[in-house]
């Protein structure tokens, strides 16, 4: 859309945010020419709406930290590694029962969502949580407190104002939120727990919100922010939004940092915009993928 087209069409706001962003992920990339950077100066200062939506996203880059750009790596010639029948093979036989392990906790769940999918929960006492892809509770509310069980995936929790006490367990840890918003992931047998909004008590330690929590947590939003995260990470968190495995065929190329906004409401584009932009090879089989 030309400066001109966008004075006439006014933009949703969400429409707005995600072009900021993008913005963002080119004037950061190293390829930015001064004739983009003017066109988006033109671009924040087209209304009220816009400069708001470029502040916020110019804000949340920033939270993110200043990392090195990945174009060094990025101009490097495709990538190209052979295996043999036998790795391939034994790739195959590591998925053998992967779809079963991962949907156990679901079956024990009071709510559960499958990969790629969310789902908006309001408990009883009116709180709201925001399940994540392939994530499973159960709930357990008494008189005298407000207990909930995540056992796999993540969550974002927006407690509902009561005088119990909100808790969350995950893996034996027990996070008290009741006047906080905050997400609640596990991996493994590790926790992450992010403050949107307030402070949340973990045993002695008491949690507030960090300046990165926004881009923690857009996956609500339905996208991924990545600044100058290596590959395999990214790879990680991909995965978790996909059916199947993504398996990284050369562990230095997993160093490679990755910046970019992705799409969660086309999952399986996310893979194929790694390999326009960073000049990557995919070999697809069934539930696998191998990046090269």
């Amino acid at each position: 859309m030309t400066d001109a087209l966008a004075m006439l069409a006014p933009q949703p706001i969400s429409d707005l945010s995600d072009d900021a962003l993008d913005w963002q992920v080119l004037l950061h990339s190293g390829n930015a020419t001064d004739a983009e950077r003017a066109r988006y100066q033109r671009w924040r200062q087209l209304s009220p709406a816009h400069a708001h939506a470029a502040q916020e996203a110019e804000s949340l880059w920033g939270d993110l930290g200043q990392t090195r750009a990945a174009t060094e790596l990025k101009a490097a010639a495709p990538r190209r590694r052979h295996w043999g029948s036998a790795l391939a093979a034994s790739l195959v036989l590591a998925l053998v029962g992967y779809g079963g392990w991962q949907q156990a906790p679901a079956l024990l769940a009071d709510y559960h969502t499958s990969v790629g999918q969310q789902q908006r929960i309001t408990l009883a006492d009116g709180s709201q949580v925001l399940l994540n892809s392939g994530s499973a509770l159960s709930v357990d509310f008494s008189t005298g407190q407000r207990r909930v069980m995540l056992k796999a995936g993540e969550a974002l929790f927006e407690p509902a104002d009561d005088p119990r006490p909100f808790i969350v367990e995950a893996g034996g840890e027990a996070v008290q939120g009741s006047g906080a918003v905050f997400s609640v992931r596990r991996d493994g047998s590790h926790n992450r727990v992010v403050i949107a909004q307030g402070q949340a008590q973990i045993g002695e330690h008491v949690l507030s919100s960090t300046p990165d929590a926004r881009a923690q947590t857009a996956w609500q939003r339905g996208k991924l922010i990545f600044n100058g995260k290596p590959l395999r990470e990214v790879l990680a968190e991909l995965e978790r939004y996909q059916h199947g495995r993504i398996v990284l065929s050369d562990q230095q190329l997993g160093a490679m940092q990755v910046s970019g906004v992705f799409d969660l409401d086309d999952p399986q584009g996310l893979l194929r915009t790694l390999e326009q932009r960073y000049a990557l090879k995919v070999t697809y089989l069934p539930w696998l993928a191998v990046v090269y």
